[in-house]
Formats: structure tokens, C-alpha cells, sequence
């Protein structure tokens, strides 16, 4: 592989808030080239932006294109070590899990196979994709089966304003790109944690906005736009089902969504719940909120939270309560009767979604974690993890990856009876997990990215070039 603009960059399934409030500022000052496969709302006779036209191809041309019988041979051969199956795909996007099957299917069948042509048309020398969505999943699998290199950018939470690349579906599969002092990778670990320590710093959780009557009003001209553009969009309405919610409004069902919201509002205000850590053993488990990918995409297995939490109940000893915390931003997916479902377990209890993770993860005997941020604030305390999915908060001295089911049990009661680490170790363990991070940006693409932090995705991109040229002259020399 040859530098320069031999080296093309193709992004697939990002929106157009990313392809032009950052890969093309990034494409403006790096050697490389860049084009990008935009997210599937988007088609060709309706894009207006920065990116140069050439380097736009469309999962769709036009907005009356019909969907392929489903080519179920095709999906199972997209199937390998490594990529996620195309049912772990299918119920990992947010609208496409919520639809027919047999039309879910077809939709697949038409990423797929566009996939294979743009790809073979534009000769990636590697693709960038995401985490997210049945089309962030098959540009992976189709990008494995074209022996094209695929990367999704993950970013880190604690600090903010790094990232890496990861290779699979996964965190834990960040690739180190280049080698950094290990005193350098310690300074960043000491302050980070010396911050955390303080509160100085700390994982973001979404909240959504207070609900109010100035708020409502404020929201019409929006809400107008969007039953606006599905009224234009009634050509593609077939597509539309399977990329844009609010192409397909519909104001009694957001009525009922409401009305659904309101109960389950009250349901958790109905429910006894502690606010605050007891003074009795407890392990605790937080939910994640869902659909979201750290969950439905990295963790698929344990997407059941319900069949997690009664898993646990089965594994812990009677001397330790199982500590619930409903995710704070996912209240209103939480019936009264699934919060009583959750309470009938044996030692359940449930935690207020408004009271302080923190405390809770401070004063536990013991952190369970799917996935999210709590493993990594336990890890960082000193506290025993648990893990379930694939995490690269293992590499915490106090954290242990979960095995079989039936071990499970054994692991909670060795990690319940563990003596506790050091602080110099959690802050080496730290320098291990901050290694594959370079400086880039916090990814919120709300505000602008800076000057600084273009800068320094283009080194990133450049890193990204070399690692795989290295690599490339491995296999090279091998064969």
C-alpha cells in the first residue's frame, strides 16, 4: 500500500451531519482520499452539501426505487468469524427489529448486494463504518467477505476527546495503532483518575428534557416539518419504514407512545425504590437503556435485561441484595408490571432512576456490567466487576469476564471475597485501556469541531495508514 491519495477512505452509513461537519474538513487537509456511502435516508436527487459530488455514492438513486425479494442464501453467506449473525443484525437496529420479518429481510438483501457494487466500484483501501444500524453490521460483513479492511471509530468516556479504531462489532476490539511511552500513557492515567477521584470529570448519561408547555410549543414548526416530509415522501414509502421514524409520523400512535410514557412515569413513582446505598450487602446491576447499540450490537446475548436480572438473582447468596437501577433516560420503557416482574426475583430491589449511580457503585460488594460506562467507574474505584459482554474494562485488575453460566455462580462468590487492589495497579491497568485512545474529539456533533481536532483526525487517518500498510507488508511477507 502506497501513501498519499492512494489510500482511500470510504465512510459507509454516516450522516450528513459527520460527512460534512467533519470527514470533509479531515479530506481537505490529509493526502488521503475520502468518499462515503451516506446513510440510507439519504439519496442522490436530494443531497445538497460541501462534499464534493464525485465522492457521494448512494445506497439509493432515487426515492421510488422497490425493494429485491429477500436472497436468504446471500445473507448466510455473509455470516463469519467476527461479524455479527444477520438476525444479531436485525434486532440491533432501532426501527428495522420493530417490522416484518420477511420485509426486514428483503431490506437486508438490498444493502448487501448495493454494497458489493459500490465497494467493488470504488476499491476501498479500507472502510469505515459504524456501530449502529442493520447497515453499519453489513458493511462489516461485506467488507469481510471483499477482504476489504473495516474500522468503526470508538471513543472514550473517561477522558473525553479520544478515540481509537476497533475491527470488530465490539470495544474490546480497538486496534493500537501506534506505540506511546508507557510515562506518557501513566501521566494521562493518573490525572484522568485523580479527576474521577474528584468529580472533576464523569461518564455522560443522556437525560432527556424536562417535558413542558413552553417546551411543547417550541417543538410544532419541527414536528410540522416532519409530517411535512412524509407527505412529500409517499414514493418512498417502502424505504422509509426502514431508515426514518419520523417519515412514517403518525399522530395517534404518538399519542399512544405519550399515554404509554405517562404510566410508566407514574408506575416507577408507585414503586418502592430506594434512593440511596443501604447499609446491608449489595451486588448492583445497572439497566442500560435500550434499543442501543452498547447493548443490542456489542452485547446481543444479554439484550434480555430481564433474563439477566433473573440470572443473577439465581447466582448471588442470600447474604446480598441485587441492587436494580433503571437507566434514568429509559423510564418510560419500564411497564408496572415489568417493574414488579423485576421485585418478584429473589433479593431484588430497585434503585430510583434520579438517584446517584456513583454512591452505589462506591459502596458495593460487587459491580455487574453488560456493557457501558458502570464496569469502567467500578474498575476505576477498585470495586469487583463482573463482566458479561466482551469488555476492555477486563483488563482492570478487580474485573473478571463472565464464562459459562453454569460458573457463574463461583465467580460471584471469588469476586464477593476478594481483597482489594491497589491504587497503583488500577492506575497501570488505566494506562493499558487509554493505550489504543490518540487525542481526536467528544463525539458530539452538536458543536463544531475545532481546528485542533481536525488536526488531529487527520493523524489519526495517517496512523490508520500506516498500521495497515505494516500489516499488509506482514501478510505480504508471509505469503
Amino acid at each position: 500500500m502506497t501513501a498519499g491519495a492512494s489510500f482511500h477512505v470510504v465512510t459507509v452509513g454516516w450522516p450528513q451531519v459527520l460527512i460534512e461537519g467533519l470527514c470533509t474538513d479531515i479530506a481537505a487537509r490529509s493526502k488521503a482520499r475520502f468518499s462515503h456511502i451516506p446513510h440510507p435516508r439519504h439519496v442522490a436527487d436530494s443531497w445538497s452539501g460541501r462534499a464534493a459530488a464525485g465522492a457521494i455514492r448512494f445506497f439509493r438513486e432515487t426515492m421510488s426505487e422497490k425493494l429485491p425479494l429477500a436472497d436468504v442464501h446471500l445473507l448466510a453467506s455473509l455470516e463469519q468469524e467476527g461479524v455479527p449473525t444477520i438476525h444479531n443484525m436485525l434486532l440491533g437496529d432501532r426501527v428495522v427489529c420493530r417490522l416484518d420479518y420477511a420485509q426486514a429481510q428483503r431490506y437486508a438483501t438490498f444493502i448487501a448486494r448495493r454494497l458489493l457494487v459500490l465497494y467493488d466500484e470504488l476499491r476501498p483501501s479500507v472502510v469505515i463504518g459504524g456501530f449502529d444500524s442493520l447497515h453499519g453490521g453489513l458493511a462489516l460483513a461485506v467488507a469481510r467477505r471483499a477482504g476489504i479492511p473495516w474500522f468503526a471509530l470508538h471513543f472514550s468516556v473517561l477522558p473525553r476527546g479520544l478515540a481509537c479504531f476497533c475491527d470488530r462489532m465490539s470495544p474490546a476490539a480497538r486496534v493500537q495503532l501506534a506505540s506511546r511511552p508507557r510515562s506518557e500513557l501513566g501521566s494521562l492515567a493518573e490525572s484522568a483518575l485523580h479527576q474521577f477521584e474528584e468529580r472533576k470529570i464523569q461518564a455522560y448519561a443522556y437525560s432527556p428534557p424536562r417535558r413542558s408547555l413552553a417546551r411543547s410549543v417550541s417543538k410544532i414548526p419541527t414536528r410540522a416539518a416532519s409530517i411535512s416530509r412524509a407527505l412529500r415522501k409517499r414514493l418512498d414509502r417502502e424505504f422509509a419504514q426502514f431508515v426514518e421514524v419520523e417519515a412514517r409520523y403518525d399522530p395517534m400512535a404518538a399519542l399512544r407512545q405519550l399515554r404509554l410514557a405517562r404510566r410508566a412515569r407514574l408506575a416507577i413513582a408507585a414503586t418502592k425504590a430506594v434512593s440511596g446505598p443501604p447499609s446491608s450487602p449489595f451486588v448492583f446491576f445497572g439497566l442500560h437503556m435500550q434499543p442501543e447499540s452498547s447493548i443490542d450490537v456489542w452485547a446481543p446475548f444479554y439484550s434480555n435485561q430481564m433474563w439477566v436480572i433473573e440470572t443473577l438473582s439465581r447466582c448471588l447468596p442470600p447474604t446480598h441484595k441485587l441492587l436494580v437501577k433503571i437507566h434514568k433516560s429509559d423510564v418510560s420503557n419500564h411497564s408496572g408490571e415489568e417493574l414488579a416482574r423485576m421485585r418478584s426475583f429473589p433479593g431484588v430491589e430497585l434503585v430510583q432512576p434520579s438517584a446517584d449511580s456513583r454512591n452505589f457503585i462506591a459502596k458495593a460488594d460487587l459491580v455487574v456490567a453488560i456493557q457501558g460506562t458502570i464496569g469502567l467507574e467500578a474498575a476505576l474505584l477498585g470495586r469487583p466487576v463482573v463482566l458479561l459482554g466482551e469488555s476492555p474494562v477486563a483488563v482492570f485488575p478487580s474485573a473478571s469476564q463472565a464464562g459459562t453460566l453454569t460458573e457463574l455462580p463461583r465467580l460471584v462468590r471469588q469476586k464477593l471475597s476478594e481483597q482489594p487492589v491497589r491504587r497503583d495497579e488500577i492506575v497501570d491497568a488505566y494506562a493499558s485501556y487509554l493505550a489504543p485512545f490518540l487525542p481526536a474529539s467528544h463525539n458530539d456533533w452538536t458543536r463544531k469541531v475545532s481546528e485542533q481536532e481536525v488536526e488531529a483526525y487527520v493523524r489519526l487517518f495517517e496512523e490508520l495508514e500506516r498500521y495497515l500498510a505494516v500489516k499488509s507488508g506482514r501478510r505480504n511477507a508471509t505469503n
